[in-house]
């Protein structure tokens, strides 16, 4: 996730680190295409996969560089809800999409792009946040943002899927376990209550999980949850844990293009390869608790291919 235009001033840092990431992506895309090729040439089947992205904010300015997006996705993937990544066809690459937080510019400007498009899509819904300012992304989001009130919520149409995103956004690795059992737990039954449906999907806010955390959401009963661990979803491994890859409707075009085409999950390595390279360097006591924890469970993500 990137910052709204606007609502922090521009950064050649940022800007640099975005266009190196950029040609690393193509690299990764051609290497992935000339594979692909091989396989093909040596009849082999290959396992179906699908990139999960994961949004935030749609401003409506963005509206339609949203539905830009969205036409390149369906032009390069086939559209599908959370609910088939358990039925990946082999051979194919497919695209879902997904929304974090619940804002009301997801209800005012994404959705009625995802219906003339029929494209699905799920929010994840931060609780007992409805009708009220995101304070967690006051840094990220324009000022006048606000999440979506409980009747937008039961309003929303049956081509978008709910899930869960806590009752209060917290990061969850620094609660104890039982308040994080609880965001966990009750997040559910709320939105059960509210929309008289099960909930089934969960995402971790800021993106913080821990063996721990994963468990409580086993036993919560959540059929699968979501990390924002850039990892292209495999039919080999499915998992009770998948990755997205960030998207946003700023996103350049040959960006968002590749994202679609999972060459972004490239950060997925660098990231293993960086935790690695600090248990390494720091004794193991120094080492966070939830750190080593998460490192434990996204061992079990699917890699990409």
């Amino acid at each position: 996730m990137s910052a709204t235009p606007g609502a922090i001033g521009r950064s050649p840092g940022r800007l640099a680190v975005r266009a190196i990431k950029l040609g690393v992506s193509l690299i990764y895309a051609a290497c992935q295409f000339a594979w692909n090729r091989a396989q093909r040439l040596r009849h082999r089947d290959r396992p179906g996969t699908c990139v999960v992205l994961y949004y935030h904010s749609v401003p409506r300015r963005y509206q339609g560089r949203f539905e830009e997006q969205v036409r390149i996705a369906v032009r390069h993937a086939k559209t599908i809800a959370l609910g088939g990544l358990d039925r990946l066809p082999a051979n194919t690459h497919s695209a879902a999409i997904t929304f974090d937080d619940g804002l009301e510019s997801f209800v005012e400007n994404a959705v009625p792009v995802l219906q003339r498009m029929n494209v699905p899509a799920t929010v994840f819904v931060v609780t007992d946040a409805l009708g009220s300012r995101p304070v967690w992304g006051e840094s990220y989001y324009d000022p006048k943002e606000r999440v979506m009130s409980e009747e937008q919520l039961c309003g929303l149409p049956s081509l978008v899927s709910v899930g869960s995103h806590t009752l209060t956004h917290p990061n969850l690795v620094a609660l104890s376990e039982e308040a994080a059992g609880r965001e966990i737990m009750q997040s559910r039954k709320k939105l059960e209550s509210l929309l008289q449906r099960p909930i089934a999907t969960f995402s971790f806010p800021h993106g913080e999980f821990s063996s721990s955390t994963v468990r409580q959401c086993r036993e919560a009963g959540y059929e699968r949850v979501f990390t924002i661990e850039p990892v292209l979803f495999s039919a080999v491994q499915p998992g009770f844990v998948a990755g997205r890859v960030a998207a946003d409707p700023w996103d350049w075009r040959l960006e968002f293009r590749l994202k679609i085409l999972g060459a972004y999950c490239w950060q997925a390595y660098t990231r293993a390869a960086t935790r690695r390279i600090k248990q390494l360097l720091l004794p193991q006591r120094e080492l966070q608790p939830q750190a080593a924890e998460s490192s434990n469970v996204e061992r079990q993500l699917p890699k990409c291919r």
